[in-house]
C-alpha cells in the first residue's frame, strides 16, 4: 500500500467531543432552561446546513457561526439579537478551541504508518481551519498532503477530490486505502473510484448494505495492529 488517506474530523480529530464541550458551556450560560439533547440536535442540524454554505463560499465562517446559533435559538422559540448572537457564537468558538484534541491513538497510528506509506488528509472543510487542527494536535509532521475541499473546489464524495489526493501522493486507486467515519462521503466516495475503503465506526453503528464487503475500524489503537490492517497485511475488523 503506497498511500493512506484519512478523513480528519471524527476520524483523527475529535470534532464531536470538542463541539459537545463547547455546546454544553453555551447551553449552561445562555439556554439552561431548554433540554440539552434538543439543543444539541438543533445545533447539529444547523451546523451541517451552514457548513455547506461556507464551503460554497456564500457566507463567511464567523457569520455562519452567528447565523447557526440564531437558527438554533429560533427553533427553541428564542430570538437572538445581533449582540447576543455575537456573544453566543464567540463563547462557542472559545469553548471549542479549549476542548480540541486528537482522537485517542491518532498520533501513534500516523507515526506507525509514516515509514511505510504516504499519508494524506482529505477533508470537506476550510484549509486554514484544518491546518490549525493538525498543528494544534501535533499531527502535521506525519501528513504529507492536506486536501481540503475549500482549497480544491470539490467535496467528498465527488471522485475528483480523491483523484487530487492520489495525484499529490503519487498513488493509483489500487495503491491506496481511505479511512473515514462518513459512509456516504468517505466510504462510498472512495469505493466508487476503486480505492479500498475502511469505515471508522467507533460507535459500532449498523453497517449500510451498499457498497458491500467494507471493512470496519472501531479504534485507532493499538497502532501496530491498525497499521497492519491499513497497509493490507491483514483484512479484518478492529
Amino acid at each position: 500500500m503506497n498511500a493512506v488517506l484519512f478523513d480528519l474530523d471524527d476520524t483523527l480529530f475529535d470534532h464531536r467531543e470538542s463541539a459537545r464541550a463547547a455546546l454544553r458551556a453555551v447551553h449552561a450560560a445562555h439556554a439552561a432552561t431548554s433540554d440539552f439533547a434538543e439543543f444539541e440536535r438543533h445545533h447539529t442540524h444547523y451546523l451541517e446546513e451552514m457548513h455547506l454554505e461556507v464551503l460554497a463560499g456564500r457566507v463567511g465562517l464567523d457569520e455562519a457561526r452567528r447565523e447557526r446559533f440564531r437558527r438554533v435559538f429560533r427553533a427553541l422559540g428564542v430570538a437572538l439579537g445581533e449582540s447576543q448572537a455575537d456573544i453566543v457564537a464567540s463563547a462557542y468558538r472559545t469553548g471549542y478551541l479549549v476542548a480540541r484534541r486528537p482522537l485517542d491513538g491518532a498520533a501513534e497510528l500516523l507515526a506507525a504508518l509514516k515509514p511505510h506509506a504516504r499519508i494524506a488528509v482529505v477533508t470537506n472543510n476550510l484549509l486554514e481551519e484544518q491546518q490549525d487542527k493538525l498543528a494544534f494536535c501535533r499531527l502535521t509532521s506525519y501528513v504529507d498532503e492536506l486536501v481540503a475541499s475549500e482549497d480544491v473546489g470539490v467535496s467528498k464524495p465527488d471522485a475528483r477530490i480523491f483523484e487530487i489526493a492520489l495525484e499529490r501522493v503519487g498513488a493509483s486507486p489500487a495503491e491506496a486505502v481511505m479511512v473515514g467515519d462518513s459512509w456516504a462521503n468517505d466510504v462510498a466516495g472512495a469505493h466508487a473510484l476503486g480505492i479500498r475503503a475502511i469505515w471508522f465506526n467507533p460507535d459500532r453503528l449498523p453497517r449500510p448494505s451498499v457498497p458491500a464487503g467494507i471493512e470496519e475500524l472501531h479504534s485507532l489503537a493499538p497502532a501496530a495492529e491498525v497499521a497492519a490492517l491499513l497497509l493490507g497485511a491483514t483484512r479484518t475488523s478492529l
